[in-house]
């Protein structure tokens, strides 16, 4: 497994705040292929080129702050690596947060 990553996702009542961080080793050809990031079905990550690492922040706003929010992401490399994963925001709460990582 050649890619390490870290997605944060935080809810403060409407608001959500996205960072993320995916690197692979510099000594390898490897290269990061295609990172997908949604909440409510939004994906918040725009075009990404092939690179070696990738970080950021995006930020959203809820359209239905008091319903839960599902938020799944989805990585692949040029070696044909995947990861995803998936979980959800709780409605029920104003403050919440879902993490990722390998």
């Amino acid at each position: 497994m050649a890619v390490k990553y870290s997605i944060r996702v935080e809810k403060d009542g409407a608001n959500v705040r996205a960072h993320f961080d995916l690197r692979i080793p510099m000594d390898t050809t490897e290269l990061l292929a295609s990172f997908d990031l949604n909440v409510e079905g939004k994906n918040l990550i725009d075009t990404l080129l092939p690179q070696k690492e990738f970080t950021g922040t995006k930020f959203y706003v809820l359209a239905k702050p008091s319903e839960a929010a599902a938020v799944t992401f989805a990585i692949s490399t040029s070696d044909a690596w995947t990861a995803d994963g998936s979980d959800e925001l709780r409605g029920q709460k104003k403050y919440d947060d879902v993490s990722f990582s390998n």
